[in-house]
């Protein structure tokens, strides 16, 4: 009878009839309260809903009356890591490796539980051992992925999703990770294709309609209001000769790259997104903004259009660049708001789960608390070499040497300052992911004018130059000082407690 039961509850679960299977294992566990596989198929029954407390539960229970059996330690192991009990996981996951060497299920769950103590090399040398047992498993390659993905790095990750989908093409979570990549590096489309393939197979994917939403919101909704603004600002020089052109020509390649999105997004996808942008509030907020830079924007182009290019700006242009400036600023903070809230709000259980859009922001912590940090020191190194970058009598010796310097500490601390992230990587915050863009470029702003301060003979610079690295080297040292403040505050916490 037993033998029967796990059968039915096995093929049961197979399919996807997750509470009739449980019953089924729960029968067998009436008749035998020690049954070691009946536990674990509750176990697993209730990982697929991913409810860890009763799957650790059941999964302790089946690992005290079989301690010597792999599978329970690997369902402990799992349900501590779903529960972010860290050091039970990592506890499970060593002895499901212990007793069964072999197992690349074993090997990638240690993976996940050092990676989430931040034991990055042993996490990435266990999924590493995980792909070698099972090469052809696309699961291992997409826990890898996920790894990759976490701390930053793209390209890899890439790699491995791509992998996974190869092996496993009904891996949603991999699509939905390959969406999230193309999203984040701009090409809108390709996002749009691999998330509306998830929603196509699985409507109420949670993560597919999270990425849905950010792609819609911040990927069309962030890029048209940055065509607008800068449309705008660019109306400032269009008193000018052929000046008038940028201003049009900005958003118009805008609104051809959004209908370009549009049009790869499944029907489904497409009704989805239009429902999102009439009734949800982050999109009311965003429209709203647009509109008003848009119109502030539409200010400057009328003000330009009667300002003389031989005189200073006019007040009223004085003015109306002023309220372009605060519409900004204003749509960015009510946006941030609305995420805040929406994201925050409780589940409802006759509605889909709200989504969450800064919680990929909070992912992206280590690549923008990395780039803050290099645009600290590329500050502090970029600020003499930019004195000598303006100074007419500076030698092209004494700027190679001096420029050869910065870049050396440059590079040494952007490696060192890598590898102690990976380490220690700090707590999330969603406004250095939000930054990590543009901190981006600030760092590479400042990298290029250590290289050029170095490889031109003559001084000064050329404006192109010499301008925007002023701007961002201005932003660094005050960030120095708002940086430093705080951390000698923190130092004498921590002293006064070590003393306490």
């Amino acid at each position: 009878m037993g033998e029967v039961g796990l059968a039915r509850a096995t093929a049961l679960l197979e399919v996807g009839r997750t509470e009739a299977a449980r019953r089924a294992a729960t029968d067998v566990l009436a008749a035998d309260p020690d049954d070691v596989a009946a536990l674990c198929l509750v176990a697993r029954s209730y990982q697929v809903e991913d409810d860890f407390l009763p799957m650790r539960d059941a999964a302790a229970r089946a690992v005290e009356v079989a301690p010597g059996e792999r599978e329970g330690h690997l369902l402990l192991a799992l349900a501590n890591i779903g529960l972010d009990d860290g050091p039970r996981a990592l506890a499970g996951a060593a002895e499901a490796v212990r007793l069964d060497p072999d197992d690349w299920r074993a090997h990638a769950a240690l993976a996940m539980a050092e990676f989430n103590l931040v034991h990055r090399r042993r996490a990435f040398r266990s999924i590493r051992r995980a792909i070698e047992l099972a090469p052809d498993v696309g699961a291992p390659h997409f826990v890898r992925a996920l790894m990759f993905h976490a701390i930053g790095w793209t390209l890899p990750a890439k790699r491995s999703y791509r992998r996974a989908v190869e092996l496993d093409p009904e891996n949603a979570a991999a699509l939905t990770g390959l969406g999230r990549i193309a999203a984040g590096g701009g090409r809108l489309a390709v996002a749009a294709g691999h998330i509306s393939a998830v929603l196509a197979a699985e409507p109420g994917d949670h993560a597919a309609r999270t990425a849905l939403d950010r792609l819609v919101l911040v990927g069309l909704g962030g890029w048209g209001l940055a065509a607008v603004w800068g449309a705008g600002f660019l109306a400032l020089f269009a008193m000018l000769p052929w000046l008038w052109l940028p201003p049009l020509l900005v958003p118009a390649l805008w609104w051809g790259w959004a209908a370009r999105t549009w049009r790869a997004l499944s029907p489904g996808a497409r009704a989805y997104a239009g429902r999102l942008l009439r009734d949800d509030v982050r999109a009311r907020v965003r429209l709203a903004g647009l509109a008003l830079c848009g119109l502030t924007a539409l200010g400057l182009d009328v003000t330009a259009a009667f300002q003389d290019p031989d005189r200073p700006p006019s007040a009223a242009m004085l003015v109306v660049l002023g309220a372009h400036v605060l519409a900004l600023l204003v749509t960015v903070a009510a946006a941030v708001v609305a995420d805040r809230k929406v994201g925050a709000t409780p589940a409802d259980p006759a509605q889909p789960r709200p989504t969450d859009l800064l919680a990929e922001n909070r992912e992206t912590t280590v690549v923008g608390r990395w780039m803050l940090r290099l645009t600290r020191v590329g500050a502090i190194v970029g600020a003499p070499l930019w004195v000598l970058g303006v100074d007419p009598a500076s030698t092209w010796a004494v700027r190679a040497v001096a420029a050869t310097v910065a870049l050396a500490a440059f590079l040494g601390y952007a490696e060192w300052s890598r590898r102690r992230l990976i380490r220690r990587p700090g707590p999330p915050n969603a406004a250095l992911g939000t930054l990590s863009v543009p901190l981006t470029l600030a760092a590479l702003v400042e990298l290029a004018t250590i290289v050029v301060t170095g490889l031109v003979p003559r001084a000064p610079l050329p404006s192109f130059v010499l301008v925007p690295s002023f701007v961002v080297i201005t932003a660094g040292l005050l960030a120095w000082l708002g940086w430093l403040p705080y951390a000698v505050v923190r130092g004498l916490v921590r002293l006064a407690r070590r003393a306490g």
